[in-house]
């Protein structure tokens, strides 16, 4: 039996779906402000920076929090950001009176989640 290499695997598993890159991002931008929403987080806000990262800034009760997302399509997962995009982040949160974290989110090929969103506080 013949394998087929990881990447005309992935070649395969994206023409076998109809979903964009922009709908994947946007699709986990969904779900991680529909959790917000949930967990009582209010004045939730998505803002495109000009470096077209997209951030949601949310305040809840104990504290505002700017995210970033990060969604991939199963069976892919997510993996570390760098330490320049942790610095970044942080940075431009605490300047924001926020507290930086990264949603990662895995979709599959109907939109929906799958397992639950992973949080990470980033310091």
């Amino acid at each position: 039996m013949s394998q087929i290499s990881p990447y005309i695997w992935r070649l395969k598993l994206t023409n076998m779906t109809d979903l964009s890159l922009a709908e994947i991002e946007l699709t986990g931008e969904n779900h991680v402000i529909s959790w917000l929403n949930k967990n009582g987080y209010t004045n939730i806000e998505k803002d495109i920076l000009p470096s077209n990262e997209t951030e949601i800034r949310a305040s809840g009760t104990v504290e505002h929090i700017m995210v970033q997302v990060k969604t991939f399509l199963d069976p892919h997962r997510p993996f570390k950001v760098s330490e320049y995009t942790v610095d970044k982040m942080t940075r431009r949160a605490t300047n924001l009176n926020h507290v930086a974290y990264m949603a990662y989110v895995i979709i599959d090929l109907n939109k929906n989640l799958v397992g639950e969103i992973t949080w990470e506080r980033l310091k």
